[in-house]
């Protein structure tokens, strides 16, 4: 079986890999990972994760509703988003990671900071979903 890494970042176009997940296989064909990474803005405490996890798995838990039927694992973190969605990726045996890119000039800003990051030392498959 598969295993698929969706980095969300919360805006509806990262959640356009849902779509391309949904047409491209069937439930039983793959396990799903939906990572949602915040930047680490001076979070130190275990509440402080907590408070953050509390708040971002209602959208989460919305999310993964959209894949029904799949086996599906959401997963936050806190720090930097290229480097967490590498680290999740690598210790989850990921096959295929799959982003959406942004549209502004130039190569980091035309895919994304992080998604440049992820395309440039992923292990495995990375897959960019254009906006």
């Amino acid at each position: 079986m598969k295993r698929i890494l969706l980095p969300i970042d919360g805006s509806k176009r990262s959640i356009k890999s849902i779509d391309l997940v949904k047409t491209l296989y069937k439930p039983d064909q793959v396990d799903v990972s939906i990572i949602l990474v915040k930047e680490d803005d001076g979070i130190r405490s275990e509440s402080d994760y907590k408070q953050i996890k509390e708040e971002t798995m209602p959208f989460l838990d919305e999310v993964a509703g959209k894949l029904e039927g799949f086996n599906v694992t959401k997963h936050v973190r806190v720090g930097n988003a290229g480097e967490e969605i590498l680290k999740f990726a690598e210790s989850d045996e990921t096959d295929i990671i799959i982003m959406t890119k942004s549209t502004r000039k130039g190569w980091t800003q035309m895919i994304g900071s992080v998604t440049a990051h992820v395309v440039k030392y992923a292990k495995c498959i990375v897959m960019i979903i254009p906006e």
